[in-house]
């Protein structure tokens, strides 16, 4: 079998967190063979004054397909929104991501497929599929009448253990990979807040051991204290968001390991809307405003605790949030104080294991998949290197490269 060497003046060690000097890749088929100097293969691809990364990972966003903030009330045709959605699939691949975590929307179940078949490119894709709340929940169309919001594909409304149990059911039926639900109420639903904690405890519950049960791991939206707190008790495996973390919450998150995924650059999103000048409702730039001044601490009382961060930009194709932009998060990661080593660890290895792909992805090592990035730069010391991707191979194979 061919073995293609990858040279370039600088790797990214995931594991440690370090800038390795002339280290060499050699990949064989789709996975990385072997890693280390002077490496000697088939053909040799010399990226010159470069640094290596292991292909980037976004855990949190949305392949929703949507280009405007109204279309969230009223949807273009599905077959448009998957036009588009496949259109930001490419974007992501093109941008360095080669695996993503779909954190809900119905048309990411069927793009996995299709990227998995290499009918379109794109990223691996880990999907939700429909996100589990509760009526008047964050994932419950509010501007609806009942009946039509629990008729919607990308969310399963449910209330009482059994019925939450059902509903994990329901989504491992349409082909999630893991269990989105919602434990708080949340900056973008209309009729809640944040700190309103959602589900009981006996419904998370059901929620996480139901979905344990099935292989499936639990990604929280979680937003307040007390909605963060009762995931983390019930035993969910990541944390998206969480604005609002208290000692207890990073104590108890460090203790049992759970991954904390704060979406952080969306403070940066909501600080340019505030203005009132991209078609948001007043009710929802009252609470980003809110949620700005709490973003920050939070994220650095989880970070001096010692909980495990991983990246997830909750972008959707939106403006300001478009796919493609998606290194903006671990940028943004900096900016709120992180080491540019732990935002580069986020990116990559932190984020594979959020997944539960570590083994095969977030770091370059033999027997891992052949997802290679390059950037310009050091993004140790500039992490905004992170932006000038010129090389990206997934599988072994060469999606972009100049």
């Amino acid at each position: 079998m061919k073995t293609t060497v990858v040279r370039a003046a600088r790797l990214f060690d995931a594991i440690e967190g370090v800038i390795l000097k002339d280290v060499d890749v050699a990949v064989r088929g789709d996975v990385i063979a072997e890693v280390g100097p002077g490496l000697r293969g088939d053909e040799v691809i010399d990226l010159g004054d470069r640094t290596l990364l292991p292909g980037f990972l976004d855990v949190h966003m949305h392949l929703t397909g949507m280009r405007s903030y109204a279309e969230a009330r009223h949807l273009p045709p599905r077959e448009t929104l998957a036009v588009r959605a496949a259109q930001d699939c490419a974007a992501l691949l093109a941008a360095g991501f080669t695996t993503v975590r779909d954190c809900g929307s119905g048309i990411a179940l069927n793009l996995r497929d299709l990227v998995a078949d290499g009918t379109i490119p794109g990223p691996r894709i880990h999907a939700a599929g429909p996100v589990i709340c509760q009526t008047g929940g964050h994932a419950d169309a509010h501007h609806l009448p009942l009946d039509l919001a629990r008729a919607q594909p990308d969310s399963l409304i449910a209330d009482g253990p059994w019925a939450c149990r059902q509903a994990v059911r329901e989504a491992v039926r349409a082909g999630a990979d893991f269990i989105k639900i919602c434990t708080t109420g949340g900056v973008s639903s209309e009729r809640d807040h944040p700190n309103d904690a959602h589900f009981t405890p006996e419904e998370i519950a059901a929620i996480v051991d139901e979905a344990h049960r099935l292989g499936r791991r639990v990604a929280s939206h979680a937003q307040g204290r007390a909605g963060v707190l009762a995931a983390v008790l019930a035993g969910v495996d990541s944390i998206e968001h969480g604005y609002y973390l208290d000692d207890e919450c990073v104590a108890e998150m460090a203790a049992r390991g759970t991954f904390y995924v704060p979406t952080f650059d969306l403070r940066t999103f909501f600080q340019k809307t505030i203005d009132g000048g991209h078609g948001l409702p007043e009710w929802r730039l009252r609470k980003q405003r809110e949620a700005i001044a709490a973003m920050g601490p939070s994220l650095l009382k989880a970070h001096e605790a010692g909980v495990l961060i991983a990246t997830g930009s909750d972008y959707l194709g939106t403006p300001l949030r478009a796919h493609g932009d998606n290194a903006d998060e671990p940028i943004a990661l900096v900016g709120g104080g992180l080491p540019a080593a732990e935002a580069l660890r986020a990116l990559t290895v932190n984020a594979a294991t959020v997944i539960g792909v570590e083994d095969r992805a977030g770091s370059l090592q033999p027997g891992r998949w052949a997802d290679l990035v390059a950037v310009d730069g050091d993004p140790l010391a500039d992490i905004e290197a992170l932006r000038a991707v010129t090389f990206v191979m997934k599988d072994g194979r060469v999606h972009t490269a100049h």
